[in-house]
């Protein structure tokens, strides 16, 4: 069994992910080396060489196509890029994980050839993700302003009788010990838009909700309730909002996802089998005094939004332009040799 996750992304205040200290009791493989040294290939052959257990991979956000890590769940090991702008190390070597040098399969002949060409892509690629993270940081204030004023008009306690509730309706009548929060990204602002990485065969609730308050309240409830009562929930965050909420809830024992949206029916998502409209939670009248600046905001961090996305866009075209010098400068069997040797190394761990 698979399952899909990125691995973190985009957010005011730079790259953001979990994984590093989710994962710190596993053995890790760090691997390191430029564009095009082949960290994502050698991933996938990790990956398809234990197809039999249950993998899960994490996506690049800046390149869905490409791998950030792979998770083999039941032997306790992962493989994934170490390098910027998520950039990681073992603390105790060939302990907690290894270091694995990819750009030792480089031919430096080659690329210093190409030096200018090669400094000129690495900055303009830079560049653009300078940009973006600017126009990220612009809508996350966008969304504060939307979220502060949606929040004044919440009708806290009717809605907290509601989580309560829904609550008692799809967690365990009878709780295990507590759990920790466990955070998975399933969603990511992507050169392609925001994609959301769904499992099979799992129900889907939306909460529908365009002033975005109510419904990070409940999911906040519900995740909350889910860690008291022992049940596993898997929280997806809102990156692009400056206080991260939750977006999305993955109920593995229940097969259920929550998701919020501020539109009544994403294309990206499957039919849902209920819908939650949460402008009942809101005081009408308050919202009224506030819905021309909500609107206003919305209709603002949208159009930002596909900038930021054009921005992304265009930075992987020239980060692809960059990776094709390294790739033509990779020598293939030192990859296939390490993807072998990494491959065994993990067999003989049992």
């Amino acid at each position: 069994m698979q399952r899909t996750y990125f691995l973190g992304g985009a957010s005011a205040s730079g790259f953001r992910t979990d994984f590093w200290n989710a994962h710190r009791s596993d053995y890790g493989y760090y691997l390191k080396g430029g564009p095009g040294t082949g960290k994502s290939t050698l991933m996938k052959k990790v990956a398809a060489a234990f197809s039999g257990e249950r993998v899960s991979c994490w996506h690049c956000a800046s390149d869905p196509q490409s791998l950030d890590a792979v998770v083999l769940e039941d032997r306790g090991v992962f493989i994934a890029d170490a390098t910027a702008p998520h950039e990681a190390s073992t603390p105790l070597p060939f302990v907690t994980g290894e270091t694995v040098d990819l750009a030792a399969g480089l031919l430096p002949e080659q690329l210093r050839e190409n030096r200018a060409e090669i400094l000129r892509l690495y900055q303009e690629n830079q560049a653009a993700h300078l940009q973006a993270r600017k126009g990220i940081a612009g809508i996350a204030e966008l969304e504060a302003i939307i979220s502060d004023a949606a929040g004044r008009a919440l009708l806290t306690e009717k809605l907290r009788s509601y989580a309560a509730r829904l609550c008692r309706r799809l967690l365990p009548k009878t709780g295990g010990q507590p759990v920790s929060p466990c955070y998975r990204q399933s969603m990511a602002l992507t050169p392609d838009g925001f994609i959301r990485y769904l499992p099979e065969g799992f129900d889907l609730m939306l909460i529908q909700d365009p002033f975005r308050a109510a419904g990070a309240f409940l999911l906040n409830q519900l995740a909350d309730a889910a860690a008291e009562s022992g049940t596993v929930c898997e929280i997806t965050q809102a990156l692009t909002r400056p206080d991260t909420p939750p977006v999305m809830l993955i109920l593995p024992q229940q097969r259920l996802i929550l998701a919020a949206v501020t539109e009544s029916a994403p294309s990206d998502l499957q039919v849902p089998v209920s819908c939650i409209r949460m402008q009942r939670f809101y005081d009408a009248d308050l919202l009224r005094r506030h819905r021309a600046l909500i609107r206003f905001s919305s209709k603002t961090a949208a159009v930002t939004t596909q900038k930021v996305i054009d921005l992304l866009a265009d930075a992987l075209r020239i980060h692809d332009e960059l990776e094709s010098y390294y790739i033509a400068a990779l020598d293939h069997a030192f990859l296939n040799q390490t993807a072998a040797r990494i491959i065994a190394d993990i067999q003989s761990r049992g």
